[in-house]
């Protein structure tokens, strides 16, 4: 039955397809949902700027209402649109106390805006930045999202490389056992020994489970960023930590996507302040309308007629309300200022902050290198004096324990080192330069 299961394994281990970090970037790209929530918010600014500048067109207007009325001007005049006045009419009794007309009124508008106070410029102008400001931030989105797949990535890669190290530990333990169990045998070891062994061994055993499920957890949290399952597969090694300096990210820093959709926004608001006093600006339009008059009948014509004209209008806030509303804007981008210069800041920090925990883990990596060769010259010589007698089982063991501690820890420092090296590359906004 253990060989059936081995064979199944391996069979399993040997269709599940290979996932590299480039693939698993471009499968987010295109499946991530938070993305395609953040394609839909740049795809409804884009439909905002199209409303803003429809409103540059003429409107037009159908209108049919019904009217029945018994008051002297509004039936005269009911009576004279419907073209059915007659010379009984002008009976002064008739005049004064009419009877209920009833009047159905068929009109068709054409309404031009001319000058409106410059708001349907400015609401454009604003719709416009708004637009280039969602769709940076969209960019911006993106970056996110690649770098949490590449931290992702990088976690499932930490525990695929966890299980190898738990597999050495389980084979290294198993020898020790031998060897216990071989010199207990001749003599020259306590039963205690042997028990210690076993005991080391099923806690080496114990860890390399806790690895399995750890990278099967780690696989469906990168499945979960890519918006998509994928079955049975295995991620590809990372390689060695890429080598960088600092100072090409330190300019890039202050271009960022975020940062530059900030400076957009900033110049919504300074475009809201004349939006808001284009309110106070005398505003010219043109109209033109069409009506048909009925007595009995919706979209009759027993008599119709048309007008055309121009109006200005021009309204004075006594209040000053209009004036408070835009000075409030200016201060609204006075505070978006402060943020802006705050967030150049941060950005610079976080540049040195990466490059610092970078730095930081490369060091880690080569003293759990250094350790690793130092550790294994200790378990080598602590068995040959166990098999001599001139050490304890306990000094074996402990040494084979720092040799396990220090793998796993070169194998921490590794995914420290990439995922410092992302977030370098994601605090300056260069996060695309894992992709080829």
């Amino acid at each position: 039955m253990r060989l059936v299961a081995l064979i199944l394994a391996l069979t399993c281990y040997a269709l599940a397809q290979e996932l590299t970090l480039e693939s698993a970037i471009r499968l987010a790209l295109e499946n991530n949902h938070l993305l395609k929530a953040s394609k839909r918010e740049v795809k409804a600014q884009e439909l905002e700027l199209m409303s803003a500048r429809g409103a540059l067109f003429p409107r037009i207007k159908l209108e049919e209402t019904f009217t029945r009325t018994d008051i002297p001007a509004f039936a005269f005049m009911s009576k004279l649109n419907q073209e059915r006045m007659g010379l009984q009419d002008f009976d002064p009794s008739r005049l004064n106390n009419p009877s209920a007309v009833n009047n159905f009124e068929t009109k068709l508008s054409l309404e031009v805006p001319i000058w409106m106070g410059g708001k349907v410029q400015s609401a454009i102008r604003m719709a416009n930045y708004e637009y280039r400001a969602v769709s940076l931030q969209d960019i911006r989105r993106e970056e996110e999202i690649i770098k949490e797949v590449y931290n992702a990535y990088a976690n499932a890669v930490y525990a695929k490389a966890s299980i190898d190290v738990a597999r050495q530990g389980v084979k290294d333990a198993q020898e020790h056992l031998r060897l216990a169990e071989n010199m207990h045998k001749v003599g020259m070891a306590l039963l205690s020994d042997v028990l210690r062994a076993k005991v080391y061994l099923s806690k080496a055993e114990e860890n390399l489970q806790k690895a399995q499920r750890g990278y099967e957890t780690a696989k469906k949290g990168l499945e979960l960023l890519l918006g998509k399952p994928l079955g049975e597969f295995e991620v590809k090694d990372l390689g060695a930590c890429p080598q960088v300096e600092k100072e090409p990210y330190i300019q890039k820093a202050l271009q960022r996507a975020d940062i530059r959709a900030t400076q957009e926004r900033l110049k919504v608001l300074e475009e809201s302040y004349r939006f808001v006093l284009s309110d106070n600006l005398p505003q010219i339009y043109a109209f033109a309308n069409y009506s048909l008059y009925s007595k009995n009948f919706p979209f009759g014509s027993d008599g119709s007629g048309y007008m055309v004209g121009l109006g200005i209008s021009w309204s004075f806030d006594t209040g000053l309300s209009t004036l408070r509303k835009a000075q409030a804007n200016l201060e609204r981008k006075r505070a978006l200022e402060e943020q802006l210069s705050f967030l150049r800041n941060r950005a610079l920090f976080e540049v040195e902050k990466a490059y610092r925990e970078y730095l930081n883990a490369l060091d880690e990596l080569k003293s759990a290198q250094d350790r690793i060769r130092a550790s294994e010259e200790v378990v080598r010589v602590m068995e040959l004096r166990y098999k001599n007698g001139l050490a304890r089982i306990v000094d074996l063991l402990d040494a084979q324990t720092e040799l396990d501690k220090a793998r796993f820890e070169k194998v921490q420092a590794l995914k420290a080192c990439h995922t410092a090296y992302a977030e370098l590359l994601f605090a300056s906004g260069s996060i695309r330069e894992v992709l080829p």
